[in-house]
């Protein structure tokens, strides 16, 4: 098809050159024709026709030597031109390239960038978590070292009571045996006095020995009743120390079970960042899964106990919490072991 201008001019040059040999065997028919029929002796004019016809000849020839020539310059500078526009679109080709190469790089560094500056705020979030969890271990100890002294204060105040008590125990008796001995002297002091009144006074001696049952009945009764009073209070004492064990039992537990769960969610968190999908894996997936852990924390055995239904995803999670190994526990060995931390079973589900 780009060679359709120089066949248009091949045709044009042929039809010219029909034309140049018609008009010439026309000329020289019309000068033959005389010749023949009037004089046949005219050689200078015929000479002179041919000369004619070989220097037309020769320009035809050279006019078409010249197109010819003209036609080949004219392909040869399409096919440098084409050959240059090949270079150029070649040359556009790769600048295209070269900039898509560069455009790819500089989304490499992008996306590096932002991947290092994700990894740098897990990194000061973790620390910060971890800062919140010290602060929080040293407000517990604080508390408990304050319930400790409290406990320490109320256990000295019972016993200073205990001591007053029994020392105001100890002081009643002594009054009593005081009075009793006091009593028992005028009494024999008494009978000496009065044995000789002894028949006259029989009937006084009676009502005071019978005032002095009656007393002493009555003081019986008073010791009964402090005695009951302090077994009551004994028992009280009792039963308020059996509360305050229990309710310290049920703060232990209810501590653990909040550590237990703390962790728990510590740990899924932890799993979770160790954790990659696998390629093709359906969303919503959920399996349960039971660790044995040693107080450290590092991860001694795994077990589904509880299948996704999808082995890669199975395995995908066992591997995260090998990766995620050892996980966040307790500084302190018994808080780990009253949270039961060391068999958990904890259902892992990336999609909630």
């Amino acid at each position: 098809m780009p060679r359709l201008p120089f066949r248009l001019n091949e045709s044009r040059f042929l039809l010219y050159s029909l034309l140049v040999h018609g008009v010439l065997l026309a000329v020289l028919l019309i000068n033959l024709g005389p010749m023949s029929s009037v004089q046949q002796a005219q050689p200078p004019e015929i000479i002179h026709a041919i000369t004619v016809d070989d220097d037309s000849l020769a320009a035809v020839q050279q006019e078409q030597e010249r197109r010819e020539a003209e036609r080949r310059r004219a392909e040869e500078q399409r096919a440098e031109q084409e050959a240059e526009e090949q270079r150029r679109a070649e040359q556009q080709r790769e600048q295209e390239r070269q900039q898509e190469a560069e455009r790819r790089a500089q989304q490499e560094r992008e996306a590096e960038q932002r991947r290092e500056a994700e990894e740098q705020r897990q990194a000061e979030q973790a620390e910060r978590e971890r800062r919140q969890e010290e602060e929080a271990q040293r407000e517990r100890e604080r508390e408990q070292e304050a319930e400790r002294q409290r406990q320490a204060e109320e256990q000295e105040r019972q016993e200073a009571e205990a001591e007053a008590e029994r020392r105001r125990a100890e002081e009643e008796e002594r009054q009593r045996a005081e009075e009793a001995r006091r009593r028992q002297e005028e009494e024999e002091r008494r009978q000496a006095e009065e044995e000789q009144r002894r028949q006259e006074e029989a009937e006084r001696r009676r009502a005071e020995e019978e005032e002095q049952r009656r007393q002493e009945e009555e003081a019986r009764r008073q010791r009964e009743e402090e005695e009951r009073r302090r077994a009551e209070e004994a028992a009280q004492q009792e039963r308020e120390a059996e509360l305050q064990r229990q309710l310290e039992e049920e703060a232990a537990r209810q501590a653990a079970e909040r550590a237990r769960t703390r962790f728990i969610d510590a740990w899924g968190r932890e799993v979770q960042r160790a954790w990659t999908r696998p390629p093709g894996s359906a969303s919503g997936l959920t399996a349960d899964v039971r660790v044995r852990v040693l107080a450290d924390g590092e991860v001694t055995s795994i077990e589904i106990v509880r299948s996704s239904g999808d082995a890669v995803f199975d395995r995908s999670v066992e591997t995260a919490i090998r990766r995620a190994s050892p996980l966040p526990v307790p500084d302190d060995t018994a808080a780990f072991r009253r949270a039961g931390l060391d068999n958990i079973t904890f259902r892992f589900s990336p999609d909630q």
